[in-house]
């Protein structure tokens, strides 16, 4: 997901683990009480109230994104595809990693910033029964609602999640799946902003994504942290390229060594 410098912010995580991504859009769609100050404005427009910072950081941050930029849209031959492709091209000050060291674990952009969501919401896509991610982020956000999914039967931990089986797709693509619109319907979430995505779904993202990416603007996902699974080089950069459309930017980037 890249920024757009009139727009909003969310953000993206690879298998590489792609850590994170930020998503920017053309008008800020909230209106998160930060620390509002007129030499802050630029910043809070553009990141949809995620951060506020002066003119003078803020244009620099948007001179790394653009240098980094053109280098992520050369499409370099690799025998190891992320070794030289997309790189972060945005820094999140206070990153933290969010769950167990290795494999589950994802790092997430300035959590902190969440305590000022008094309705935080953060939904975890593909948990395979593992719930790490769920209980440290209870611990450390205790005020936030987590929804988990899986297509198969999972029981969240007592007072730290709530588990739905399901599969995600366009509502017919996979049999029997409910596109993000619906999902959002049926838990009556349509209203609120959904602060971070965490999505593993086992190369099922290169399909699932740009289903999401067809849903209305104001209920795309600030953050997103997925694992991108190894596949065809131009369907990986058709991903990313997709994500960078619709206004994210890349701020991590890890390799999960189990894939091999």
């Amino acid at each position: 997901m890249e920024l757009r410098f009139t727009g909003v912010m969310t953000t993206i995580s690879l298998f590489t683990v792609i850590s994170i991504l930020f998503f920017w859009k053309a008008q800020s769609c909230s209106r998160t009480p930060l620390l509002l100050n007129n030499d802050c404005r630029l910043s809070l427009i553009e990141s949809d109230n995620f951060i506020c910072e002066s003119d003078a950081v803020w244009n620099e941050r948007k001179t790394v994104y653009q240098t980094q930029d053109k280098e992520n849209m050369k499409k370099r031959n690799s025998n190891i595809f992320f070794l030289s492709n997309w790189e972060p091209n945005f820094h999140c000050s206070h990153a933290r990693r969010i769950g167990e060291m290795g494999d589950g674990g994802k790092w997430v952009c300035d959590l902190y910033r969440l305590k000022a969501r008094p309705n935080c919401l953060i939904y975890s896509v593909g948990s395979n029964g593992e719930f790490s991610f769920e209980v440290h982020m209870k611990k450390v956000m205790p005020h936030c609602e987590i929804h988990t999914f899986d297509q198969n039967r999972y029981n969240c931990p007592n007072n730290i999640c709530v588990f739905h089986q399901m599969t995600l797709g366009n509502g017919t693509d996979p049999n029997n799946s409910k596109s993000w619109t619906t999902i959002l319907e049926e838990l009556g979430h349509t209203q609120r902003k959904i602060d971070v995505l965490k999505i593993d779904i086992e190369g099922g993202e290169y399909s699932f994504f740009p289903f999401l990416m067809q849903s209305p603007t104001k209920s795309l996902p600030q953050q997103i942290l997925v694992e991108v699974h190894p596949n065809d080089p131009n369907n990986i950069h058709a991903f990313f390229e997709l994500l960078r459309t619709y206004h994210y930017v890349i701020f991590n980037k890890e390799p999960n060594l189990l894939a091999g």
